[in-house]
């Protein structure tokens, strides 16, 4: 059956826009449900673990994370911010990110040769589009932006923009 251009792409804004979350939510019951196996998101063909840790974006957390300097030595940088201030100290030579929950550390991100292996959800909903070209150029995926609705850098890479 053919449709006008027009109205294939608002079918597809429409499908965006009930679906809750591009998320793959992991079954409470089963042995990977809960908040360190909370889901999975693919992105460039490939799946990418999600946890909820962070469950405030306005809250201060301990964060712990891996970068390199700019003479190439590996750092280790403690940070007590929030999530929408963490996001701003990433960068490209980020290769992971846990925070301190209770007595306990948990990552919140793992990155592997500029691709996540994980990340939490707390991250994926404040990450713009500029975020991403600047600190995870290996994880931009045109196709799932443009299902989004996303105009600018400044739109959300991970949340459909009304």
């Amino acid at each position: 059956m053919w449709l006008p251009e027009g109205r294939v792409v608002d079918l597809r804004k429409l499908k965006i826009m009930n679906m809750k979350s591009m998320i793959t939510v992991n079954d409470k019951k089963s042995i990977c449900g809960g908040d360190v196996f909370y889901g999975n998101i693919r992105i460039n063909g490939k799946d990418v673990s999600v946890s909820n840790h962070l469950k405030s974006t306005t809250k201060k957390y301990e964060f712990r994370y891996i970068t390199k300097c700019r003479a190439g030595f590996q750092i280790i940088v403690d940070a007590n911010c929030t999530v929408r201030d963490l996001v701003h100290n990433l960068g490209k030579h980020c290769s992971g990110v846990e925070v301190k929950i209770g007595s306990h550390w948990f990552h919140v991100l793992c990155v592997k040769g500029g691709k996540w292996v994980s990340i939490d959800k707390g991250i994926l909903e404040i990450l713009t589009v500029g975020d991403m070209h600047q600190a995870f150029t290996k994880m931009v995926d045109w196709n799932m932006w443009e299902q989004l609705n996303t105009k600018t850098w400044a739109s959300k890479a991970f949340v459909y923009n009304a």
